[in-house]
């Protein structure tokens, strides 16, 4: 589902708004004329006419900056629009970044918590392989719901402080990997440390995905490689597979951190 240019299918859709709109108020106003040319002995007064005015100014915003209505009162319009506009815009870009925060916070406290004792001595390789094994058996054995994401995320944390230790993972071989709890691992270790070399690689392993706990941790690693390299330098090839893909994903967590990473780009993010 590719898209054009960014903002030219909201641009063409306003301008049909504006041509319906004129419209709308073109054949009103020809009715009234008609009607007062067949019955010309009705009067309207001025407390009609300015209720009159109020029930059409909501539809008069496409077409005109502003209008006068009786006694001298204004509207601005197209500027009052844009003020709503953009205060909506910042206020959601504001909660994505709180939930990105808190994500952050619960990744920091779920690595800090051991479920068995002595396990940190053991060879980092070996302990990412078993929480990898683990993180499977979690999916295979217990249901969809909060108890098993809260399980997931607990490894989640594990692989974060695991990955960690290692000092050269083999990120390609766990991005390409058809064990979902390796690629978990990679898109950890990204999250934790971010490298912009594997920025491709994670995209497409992150696309490919078909376990949405991974995708969602792979864009959190996307997010923070692109905070690294910095939204102006990421590619636009890049950014057109980004959002052709958020056009296919349902409503979820995946949408939501998905348009968080979108609005780092000096382009209008997609619509919800």
């Amino acid at each position: 589902m590719a898209e054009g240019e960014p903002g030219a299918a909201g641009a063409r859709s306003e301008a049909r708004r504006r041509r319906y709109t004129a419209a709308a108020v073109t054949a009103i106003a020809v009715v009234a004329a008609v009607v007062h040319l067949v019955w010309p002995h009705i009067e309207l007064d001025a407390v009609t006419v300015t209720l009159l005015v109020i029930a059409v100014v909501p539809w008069l915003g496409g077409i005109f900056d502003s209008i006068t209505l009786p006694g001298g009162a204004g509207v601005q319009f197209r500027r009052l629009t844009a003020r709503m506009e953009e205060s909506e815009a910042v206020t959601a870009r504001l909660e994505r970044a709180v939930e990105g925060a808190a994500d952050t916070s619960q990744v920091a406290l779920t690595a800090a918590q051991d479920r068995t004792s002595g396990e940190q001595r053991t060879d980092p390789v070996k302990r990412v392989n078993g929480l990898a094994a683990d993180y499977l058996a979690l999916r295979r054995n217990l249901p969809a719901g909060q108890e098993r994401t809260r399980l997931m995320q607990q490894v989640f944390g594990e692989l974060v402080r695991e990955t960690g230790r290692i000092t050269d993972p083999p990120l390609a071989s766990w991005l390409e990997s058809e064990n979902g709890g390796l690629r978990l691992a990679a898109y950890t270790r990204l999250f934790l440390d971010p490298d912009p070399r594997c920025l491709d690689a994670l995209l497409d392993a992150v696309l490919k995905d078909d376990l949405a706990f991974n995708v969602s941790r792979g864009i959190r690693a996307l997010e923070n490689i692109t905070d690294v390299i910095g939204p102006e330098q990421v590619g636009i090839g890049v950014v057109h597979r980004l959002r052709t893909y958020f056009g296919e994903l349902p409503q979820g967590n995946r949408k939501k951190h998905l348009r968080r990473l979108l609005d780092r780009f000096p382009w209008p993010t997609p619509a919800p």
